[in-house]
């Protein structure tokens, strides 16, 4: 989920077909809501681990794709590595691997996220997480002076499938911060779900 921020980023920087994007994460003349409060602290050794997204403001690129996963680990410069994954309709494993990083201390947060094919970071903004069972990430850039935006969410769990009451409950956070929760998909979690390479 953290390959979507950056790529998405990119189309609307440097390509003029933008206008044909999927409007479930694109925008127009709709600005971002107000930037929602990010956790105050974050315990980054906590946070590695396995992550199962349950449900999504998908990107282009992203529809149409289950069993999605993200590992995140931690590299001898202090950087979480980055490790995603996501089946693809026709069945092919597709995965990307990338660093994060908080830049600001007073925000740890609030993470950049840098991808070797992206001369671009993206944003990647943890809202609430108990480290144990779930976590709420978004991220909505503006661009052209607000006219479009490029808008994000996530609810990952630690679990395949997390309690549907919890979703809901996160569902509601968003909700509350001006998100278009109307838009948002569930991610397909089963025990067909391959997330490494080596078992095709």
């Amino acid at each position: 989920m953290l390959k979507q921020i950056v790529f998405c980023s990119l189309l609307c920087l440097a390509s003029a077909s933008v206008l044909n994007l999927s409007r479930r994460s694109f925008g127009v003349r709709k600005q971002c809501p107000p930037k929602p409060p990010t956790v105050d602290t974050l315990d980054v050794e906590k946070y590695l681990g396995k992550w199962y997204e349950q449900k999504r403001i998908p990107a282009s690129f992203q529809i149409d794709t289950t069993c999605v996963r993200a590992e995140y680990g931690l590299n001898d410069e202090g950087l979480v590595t980055v490790h995603n994954t996501a089946t693809k309709k026709d069945g092919t494993l597709d995965e990307v691997f990338g660093t994060a990083y908080a830049p600001d201390p007073a925000h740890p947060g609030e993470l950049l996220v840098n991808f070797p094919e992206s001369p671009v970071d993206g944003s990647y903004w943890i809202l609430e997480t108990d480290y144990e069972s779930y976590s709420v990430v978004y991220s909505c850039v503006d661009y052209i002076f607000g006219l479009v935006h490029f808008e994000f969410a996530w609810i990952l769990a630690r679990e395949q499938n997390l309690d549907p009451a919890v979703i809901q409950n996160k569902v509601d956070l968003l909700a509350s911060y001006g998100v278009d929760v109307s838009i948002m998909e569930n991610t397909l979690q089963n025990s067909e779900c391959v997330y490494d390479a080596s078992h095709n």
